[in-house]
């Protein structure tokens, strides 16, 4: 009789020892897919900061910019993420955070005199991603804008 509560107990006590090693071995996938994650972030900031330069200059080539957008897009699997709607999403929350630069501003002179250095470089870095995330939205949509803005 005391075997079989030993083997009993001994069960037991084997089965936390069996979730333990499950749990901990969730957490390394987990913690290997944060650290994949966060590598990412780093690439995709490089990224966005490259795709920011294409647009400094004193010309914008509008298709350029799209297919450079679409190539990124392309690299990283993100078509299928891509619709016009997540698109348009990400587009307003870009708009919201270039709304946050004149936020508690009182009205603007032209040219942002009032704007520090930096705050003026957060501007265009803002309107960088509004661009950049229209450029993509009217690409999704199948839309060419620049065929309406040249008859402007």
């Amino acid at each position: 009789m005391a075997a079989a509560a030993l083997r009993t107990a001994a069960r037991h006590l084997a089965a936390p020892a069996a979730l333990l090693a499950a749990s901990q071995s969730r957490c390394n996938e987990h913690d290997e897919r944060l650290a994949n994650l966060k590598a990412e972030v780093m690439l995709l900031r490089g990224e966005n900061a490259r795709l920011r330069r294409a647009l400094d200059g004193d010309s914008l080539d509008v298709e350029a910019l799209r297919l450079r957008i679409a190539d990124f897009a392309r690299e990283r699997d993100w078509d299928q993420f891509h619709t016009p709607r997540n698109i348009l999403l990400a587009l307003v929350g870009e708009v919201g955070e270039l709304a946050e630069c004149f936020q508690w501003k009182s009205e603007v002179a032209r040219g942002l005199p009032a704007f520090s250095e930096p705050e003026r470089t957060h501007v265009g870095e803002e309107l960088a991603d509004v661009l950049i995330y229209t450029v993509r939205l009217a690409d999704v949509c199948g839309a060419r804008p620049q065929r309406q803005v040249h008859g402007v």
